[in-house]
C-alpha cells in the first residue's frame, strides 16, 4: 500500500485524523448532521490507512483524533500508541468527554500517549448542556470526565482544554460566569467557538446564531466583569474587525486552527460551495458582489482512494470578503466571512480597521 504524502503547504498545520464514525451526543448545532454520511466516510478508513497517515505525517508536531466521538472507536487506544511511536509531540483528541468519566479508560489513554484533550462543554449546568446536546446525562458524564482528566494532569504532561459553541442559549452573562467558575479549576484553556452555519448549525441558524458583534459585546462584557483576573479564555472563528475595541484582549481573540486531514474519496469533492468571483448574494436586502477568496477546490488527490483536505482551502471555498475588506489592517490574516452568514446578516458590521489601530499583527496560537 502506498502511503499518503506529506504536503509541504505548511508543516505547522495540525494533522487531523478522522476516526469517529459514531457520536453518542446529538448536538443541535452539529456540522456533521449527516450521520450516515459520516459513518460511511469515517468507517471506510482502515487501521492500516490510519497508521500510514500517521507515519507519513510524523514531521508535523501535532495530531488530533477527530470526527464524531473518537473515543468510541474500538481502535482508539491503539491509534494513540501509534501516534506516540511516530514521534508526534502533541497527541490529542476532540471529545465530548463522556468516555473519560470511566477512570480506567482515561488512565489507559494517557498511558498510551494522549497528552491533549479538548472536551466540548456547552453550558455550566445540565439544563443548558444537555439541552444543546439533546442528550440527557451528557453534562454529568462530561464533568466527571474532566475531573478524572484533571486528576491525571496533576501527575502527567496532560493538557486539558474545553470548547464551547456560543449561541443564544448559552452566551448570557450568568451562564458565562458560571461556566468559568466550573471549568477554571479543571482546565488549562477555555475556548469559545462561534457557531458555524453548516449542518444543523444552518438548520437552526435563525434561532441560535448570534451576529458577530453581539458575540463580541458579550465576551467584552465578560472580560470587563473579570477585570484584573488572568482568564484562560479565547474566542475563535470570528473576524478580527468585529472584535476590535470590544474589550477582549488581543491575545484572546481571533485565532483559527489550521489543519490538514485525509478522507475517503467521494463524488462530491468538487468546489464545496465556492461562489464564483463577482456572483452577487443577497445582503441586507440588496445585492452585493463579493470577492472570491481562491479558485482552489480544497481537494488534492492522494493514493489509495484518499483525498487530502486543508482547512485553509476548504474555508476559502465557502467564504467571501466585501469590497471594503481590502483596506482593512487585518485583510492579510483574515479568512473572510461565511457566505450563508453574509446572506442572512449582511456586511454592515464588518468595518475596516485602520492600520494604526490594529491590535493584532498575526494570528495567535
Amino acid at each position: 500500500m502506498k502511503t499518503p504524502p506529506v504536503l509541504d503547504i505548511d508543516l505547522n498545520e495540525r494533522l487531523h485524523v478522522d476516526v469517529g464514525a459514531f457520536c453518542n451526543n446529538n448536538c443541535i448545532f452539529c456540522m456533521e448532521d449527516d450521520r450516515q454520511g459520516r459513518f460511511d466516510r469515517v468507517s471506510g478508513i482502515t487501521p492500516e490507512q490510519v497508521k500510514a497517515i500517521l507515519e507519513a505525517n510524523s514531521r508535523r508536531r501535532e495530531v488530533m483524533f477527530v470526527s464524531g466521538e473518537p473515543t468510541l472507536n474500538s481502535e482508539f487506544l491503539r491509534y494513540v500508541r501509534w501516534a506516540r511511536e511516530a514521534g508526534f509531540e502533541s497527541i490529542g483528541v476532540i471529545s465530548n468527554g463522556r468516555r473519560f468519566s470511566y477512570a480506567p479508560f482515561a488512565e489507559k489513554a494517557v498511558d498510551a500517549g494522549l497528552n491533549l484533550v479538548i472536551v466540548s462543554v456547552h453550558g455550566p449546568d445540565a439544563r443548558t448542556h444537555d439541552g444543546l446536546t439533546r442528550t440527557p446525562g451528557a453534562f454529568e458524564q462530561a464533568v466527571a470526565g474532566l475531573r478524572n482528566l484533571s486528576a491525571l494532569a496533576r501527575k502527567t504532561p496532560l493538557r486539558i482544554n474545553t470548547s464551547t459553541v456560543l449561541n443564544r442559549r448559552n452566551a448570557t452573562p450568568d451562564r458565562l460566569d458560571a461556566l468559568l467558575a466550573l471549568l477554571r479549576p479543571l482546565v488549562r484553556q477555555m475556548v469559545f467557538n462561534v457557531m458555524q452555519p453548516f449542518g444543523r448549525g444552518r438548520t437552526h441558524f435563525d434561532s441560535l446564531m448570534m451576529p458577530y458583534r453581539e458575540v463580541s459585546a458579550a465576551l467584552g462584557a465578560f472580560f470587563a466583569r473579570h477585570a484584573g483576573e488572568d482568564l484562560p479564555v479565547y474566542l475563535v472563528d470570528i473576524p478580527y474587525c468585529t472584535t476590535e475595541g470590544s474589550g477582549i484582549p488581543d491575545s484572546a481573540r481571533g485565532y483559527v486552527e489550521r489543519y490538514v486531514h485525509f478522507e475517503k474519496e467521494s463524488g462530491d469533492s468538487g468546489a464545496l460551495g465556492r461562489r464564483p468571483e463577482g456572483q452577487p448574494v443577497r445582503s441586507g436586502g440588496a445585492e452585493v458582489k463579493l470577492q472570491a477568496l481562491s479558485p482552489a477546490t480544497g481537494v488534492t488527490p492522494a493514493p489509495d482512494g484518499l483525498v487530502v483536505r486543508h482547512r485553509d482551502l476548504l474555508e476559502q471555498a465557502r467564504k467571501s470578503k466585501g469590497p471594503e475588506c481590502a483596506r482593512c489592517a487585518y485583510d492579510r490574516i483574515c479568512d473572510g466571512v461565511w457566505n450563508h452568514y453574509i446572506e442572512h446578516f449582511g456586511f454592515g458590521e464588518f468595518v475596516p480597521v485602520e492600520p494604526a489601530g490594529a491590535g493584532i499583527r498575526r494570528p495567535e496560537r
